[in-house]
């Protein structure tokens, strides 16, 4: 693997180093794009005609103003970093700092204004206060993301989730892309997709987990989206931490443009255009292929221990008309392998693991269909319907030393969701809305798990479901400006799950107060819950003398109560204070039903503990409680620089059926992060631009429970101290990533180059120790160490 490393990075350096030799070589000249978009009432959805957008950033200035359409033109832009004001009567004025033009690709900017008085600041969008979420709803706990920051934050790869591990409250779950949001569990983290919930968009995730290897998201489709991290409005269902909330932005109408990309996670292309020229309607698809599946492919070899291979595909089609509103098709899916096989020579077999084939697959997807309505000035609607279906299956086959294979292990996971969501938004006043709302889901599972189970000396069935379910949520929310400069938004929310037989009614209220047009102070509290993964529902006590049978069919939607108050200051030159104090009680908590075992799903991150003995039947009665404290300080993108310096300080419970409260695995303690990042523009005309960026973590250890290595080595299995569960905490995490990339404006193309490298120390961090059942030994449990990474991309 390192040989094919050192190859593939020389060789992409090579590429790049004479693209930009190449391009330099041309005649310079002045290079210039067009920024053009909408404007639009963000209330109402209406467009708004007579709107000022200047360029402020170039001299003379540069202004032009929308038409009957809300639709505005600037032609013939230097490229560069560029400042805007948007500005109408009866609204309160937007600037957007630091927009970044390029040569390649045309920048389109769908812009909603709010009415005077809804606000006492101009609104800054890509700037200190631009971090505020789309939704309006929304008054606490949350904030908007940019695809330029997944893109240039050093660690992220181009993955929303390794970027958000740089904000307050979130801490890195592991190698992969999960994370811990307020000390939860990364199970219980949402993603939703243009108003919807989907499946899993990551490849190999392990079932029930919320994260994988490597995203599915590809940044070249994504708009600006929202980010929470707990005390979401009414119209959320089914979240007990994080949601993202992502938003695929709508093609050119104006003009074909493609991207081209190649790097060590994969290598694709983005497509986007009108359907036909002068039309409104667009498409927009992206699609990616391994690097390493490709390489494998023309017969280099890459690894001997076995290549992941996969490829995905986004897409948008936005085709509005006069009359019938405006729809849209969307989607987001990939599919993966993975095999590896022992070595047929028995001299070099050291432990169980040199023994295996093992194969796995892994696919998910999610598409649906959008349909958005503007009846008049006061009212419109959403209606979408999606399907969402995730695959996984394993199989691992030991040899003996004749090299003849014995099944070993073998699951099948297969989960599909058909989904409706119904919003409709009507504006009372210009202080009042209301948004009510219906999400149904039938859920079909097909759930298979075998293990070689000791006891017993042969296989036994851990699963093996098939069926179906569904669940029902309907909301209403009220948001009320009123003149005293507060904001109030009241809402129920109301649950039914069929499998329990169970309904929850959810509050849910949000205050925000502008005290002064520099600070805020923000209140959010509500009930929540969550289904678990399905997998747990239909296990089957692992133990060799128990009967096949399902023990957790009536096991009800985990829920929590939460509270989170915050305060926001606002500094000139984009800089912004945000510190959040919150708490979280967690309630009908599925635990073991036997005292002895101090198990609770609040403590995993999958549904691998059905694979142990120590599990037993579930009863919806454990609890916990997260609380903690949150700052940030953070300087958005200008005069060439930003910086971020968040941390956390929290504690994260639980108590199973006896009572006893103990640490989740989850519980760091604290987080520190620093962000920061420079650009300075290049060439002769100053067209093209150099970045660095570095990104460094100090975390609290994670826990973990001594093991009894004894029992572990008896049963052949990981055995823990059950009266010590998360006693013991490893050394504390520490991260450096880093990148550095360069942009270059030719006439009509743009070439961007980045390297990105995470733990770029090479520091070899650890979880904890686990029962390595392979060498029947207790060990550290080791995250891997330096991960570089290169990618090209030209845009045209």
């Amino acid at each position: 693997m390192k040989k094919f490393s050192l190859w593939y990075l020389s060789a992409l350096i090579f590429l790049t180093t004479n693209v930009t030799a190449q391009v330099k070589n041309k005649a310079q000249s002045v290079v210039t794009q067009t920024i053009k978009g909408t404007v639009t009432d963000k209330n109402s959805k209406l467009a708004i005609a007579g709107v000022s957008i200047s360029v402020t950033s170039m001299q003379p200035v540069k202004s032009t103003g929308t038409n009957e359409n809300g639709s505005f033109l600037l032609p013939a832009v230097p490229v560069g970093r560029h400042s805007l004001t948007i500005s109408y009567v009866g609204y309160q004025p937007m600037l957007i700092t630091d927009l970044l033009l390029t040569s390649g690709k045309e920048v389109v900017l769908n812009l909603e204004l709010d009415p005077v008085g809804s606000q006492l600041n101009e609104v800054v969008v890509n700037g200190a206060s631009g971090k505020q979420p789309l939704n309006q709803m929304s008054l606490a706990g949350g904030r908007a993301f940019s695809p330029e920051e997944t893109n240039r934050y050093a660690g992220a790869f181009f993955d929303p989730a390794r970027m958000a591990q740089s904000f307050a409250g979130v801490v890195a779950a592991g190698d992969n892309n999960e994370i811990i949001v307020r000390g939860n569990s990364p199970k219980s983290l949402q993603w939703r997709l243009e108003g919807i919930e989907i499946v899993n968009p990551n490849h190999f995730g392990t079932e029930g987990a919320a994260g994988g290897a490597i995203s599915m998201i590809n940044t070249t489709v994504l708009g600006t989206s929202d980010f929470y991290t707990g005390a979401l409005p009414a119209e959320y269902n089914n979240a007990n931490s994080g949601v993202f909330d992502l938003k695929f932005r709508k093609g050119n109408t104006g003009k074909r443009e493609y991207a081209f990309n190649i790097g060590v996670l994969g290598a694709g292309v983005t497509l986007e255009g009108p359907f036909k020229p002068g039309g409104n309607a667009s498409y927009l698809v992206s699609y990616r292929y391994s690097s390493m599946g490709l390489l494998q492919k023309i017969g280099l070899e890459i690894s001997d221990t076995g290549v992941p291979q996969y490829q995905d595909l986004s897409f948008n089609f936005v085709i509005p008309t006069k009359k019938s509103g405006t729809f849209s098709l969307f989607g987001i899916g990939g599919i993966g392998n993975l095999s590896s096989d022992a070595e047929r020579d028995v001299s070099k077999w050291e432990e169980r693991l040199d023994t295996y084939d093992v194969r796995s697959n892994y696919h998910a997807g999610s598409t649906g269909l959008k349909h958005t309505y503007i009846a008049n000035n006061r009212l419109y609607f959403n209606n979408i319907i999606s399907y969402s279906n995730s695959r996984s299956s394993s199989k691992t086959d030991s040899l003996t030393n004749s090299y003849q294979a014995n099944l070993t292990s073998k699951t099948r996971y297969e989960n599909a969701a058909f989904r409706y969501a119904g919003t409709l938004n009507y504006r009372v006043t210009d202080a009042n809305s209301i948004r009510t709302g219906i999400n149904a889901s039938y859920l079909t599972y097909d759930l298979f798990a075998l293990n070689y189970n000791k006891e017993s000396d042969g296989l036994k069935e851990l699963l093996n479901q098939t069926g179906n379910a569904h669940t029902f949520d309907a909301y209403i929310q009220d948001k009320h400006e009123f003149a005293n400069k507060v904001t109030l938004n009241t809402g129920l929310h109301a649950n039914y799950f069929n499998l329990s037989r169970t309904w929850s009614i959810e509050p849910r209220i949000g205050v925000k107060w502008q005290a002064t047009p520099d600070q805020q102070f923000s209140f959010a509290t509500g009930i929540y819950s969550r289904l678990e993964p399905l997998s747990y529902y239909f296990a089957r006590d692992a133990s060799a003398t128990a009967p096949a049978q399902n023990t957790n069919g009536n096991l009800s939607p985990t829920k929590s109560a939460q509270a989170v108050f915050g305060y926001e200051k606002l500094f000139s030159g984009n800089l912004k204070f945000k510190s959040e104090v919150y708490y979280q009680h967690l309630y009908d908590v599925p635990v073991s039903a036997d005292r002895a075992v101090n198990f609770s799903l609040l403590n995993e991150t999958d549904n691998m503990a059905i694979g142990s003995s120590d599990y037993r039947s579930l009863v919806n009665k454990g609890t916990g409680k997260n609380y903690g404290l949150e700052l940030s300080l953070e300087k958005s993108l200008s005069k060439g620089y930003y910086f971020m310096v968040t941390s956390s300080l929290f504690d994260a419970k639980f108590k199973a059926l006896s009572g006893e409260e103990f640490n989740t695995a989850f519980n760091t303690r604290y987080v520190g992060n620093l962000l920061a990042g420079k650009e300075w523009t290049t060439g002769k005309r100053q067209k093209n631009l150099f970045g660095l960026n570095a990104k460094l973590i100090y975390a609290g250890g994670r826990r973990y429970s001594p093991i009894l290595t004894a029992e572990s080595i008896e049963r052949d299995e990981w055995v823990i101290d059950q009266a010590r569960v998360n006693t013991l905490k490893a050394d504390p995490y520490v991260r450096l990533d880093y990148s550095m990339s360069y942009r270059i404006n030719s006439k009509k193309t743009s070439h961007f180059i980045l390297l990105d490298i995470q733990n770029v120390l090479n520091k070899i961090n650890t979880t904890g120790f686990f029962y390595n059942s392979s060498k029947r030994i207790v060990e550290p449990n080791k995250w891997v160490g330096i991960i570089p990474t290169i990618n090209y991309r030209i845009e045209m």
